[in-house]
């Protein structure tokens, strides 16, 4: 016997309210991804967006060298392993008479203003110049290790994103059926001090198919408290299900006695938030590769 407030279901396939689509995309803890992907571009931006990958490995690949002269020196405020990163501006005339300035960093005083130094350039564009054993940005390429930040907030973005996408695709296509909850364990993850439950659960369909599925979800009390769970799952491929209440929302989901199509009381809130934050990965994404290459 289904849940009451599922029975009324329409077949599929059904639209799905767009903040039950943005709160399912974030899922169990895609939203802390998203804080961790933003803070962790926002970081890189201070640490790598000064670097110059490109150039480097034009000035790796290149033999070309000239007597320069330092023209300047300042500190940076930036340290490397407590040590005081210096600017060094420089002058250098090419092989081909051209009379180029240009700017490198190293850590500590190696060089004093009017030293005579050996700069190495890219003769097809000798603005891309540095000093014989200084370099083209004010950190050395280790500190691109900030990059783990970003790349694990996108992983648990993107994975969240994924499994919400599979649970959306599932409210409008899946066909809906009883399940009944054969074990509930931890899975050791906590999320706001809330534990991650995986609730293993067996499937019987109105047409006698049974099988076995299972679902993550925040504990809540939602799951286990009425005799029989609602499940969605796919016929053509039943290995896809997911619970009803095992879709990550503030609400629980419920259906219209009149039309049949999912009614939910989530609010915009989601929605704004989602869209904010695919904004702010977009251009700060951007923002840095474009520093990064340009």
């Amino acid at each position: 016997m289904l849940s009451n407030r599922i029975n009324r279901l329409a077949p599929p396939p059904r639209p799905v309210p767009l903040p039950v689509i943005c709160s399912a995309l974030f899922g169990i803890a895609g939203w802390l991804g998203a804080i961790f992907l933003i803070s962790g571009l926002i970081f890189s931006m201070i640490f790598t967006g000064g670097m110059r990958p490109i150039d480097d490995l034009r000035l790796a690949s290149s033999k070309a060298t000239a007597r320069g002269m330092i023209t300047g020196m300042a500190e940076t405020n930036s340290t490397e392993n407590d040590v005081e990163v210096y600017e060094y501006d420089f002058a250098f005339t090419t092989l081909r008479e051209q009379k180029v300035a240009g700017r490198s960093y190293s850590t500590g005083r190696p060089w004093r203003v009017e030293d005579t130094v050996t700069i190495e350039y890219v003769p097809e564009d000798p603005a891309i110049a540095r000093i014989q054993g200084a370099r083209t940005s004010i950190f050395a390429p280790w500190v691109l290790f900030v990059l783990i930040f970003p790349a694990v907030g996108a992983g648990m973005f993107v994975s969240a994103a994924i499994v919400g996408w599979r649970q959306v695709s599932l409210l409008r296509s899946g066909e809906i059926a009883d399940a009944r909850i054969v074990s509930t364990r931890p899975t050791g993850v906590e999320v706001n001090n809330t534990p991650v439950m995986e609730y293993s659960y067996e499937v019987r369909t109105s047409a006698g198919q049974v099988f076995n599925g299972s679902s993550k979800a925040l504990y809540s009390g939602r799951i286990g408290d009425e005799q029989s769970e609602p499940v969605l799952f796919l016929p053509s491929n039943p290995d896809r299900s997911t619970l009803v209440d095992g879709i990550s929302l503030r609400h629980q989901l419920d259906v219209d006695e009149a039309s049949g199509q999912w009614i939910s009381r989530e609010g915009n809130a989601k929605v704004v938030l989602y869209l904010l934050t695919w904004a702010a990965v977009i251009a700060l994404g951007g923002y840095w590769i474009f520093r990064l290459i340009g």
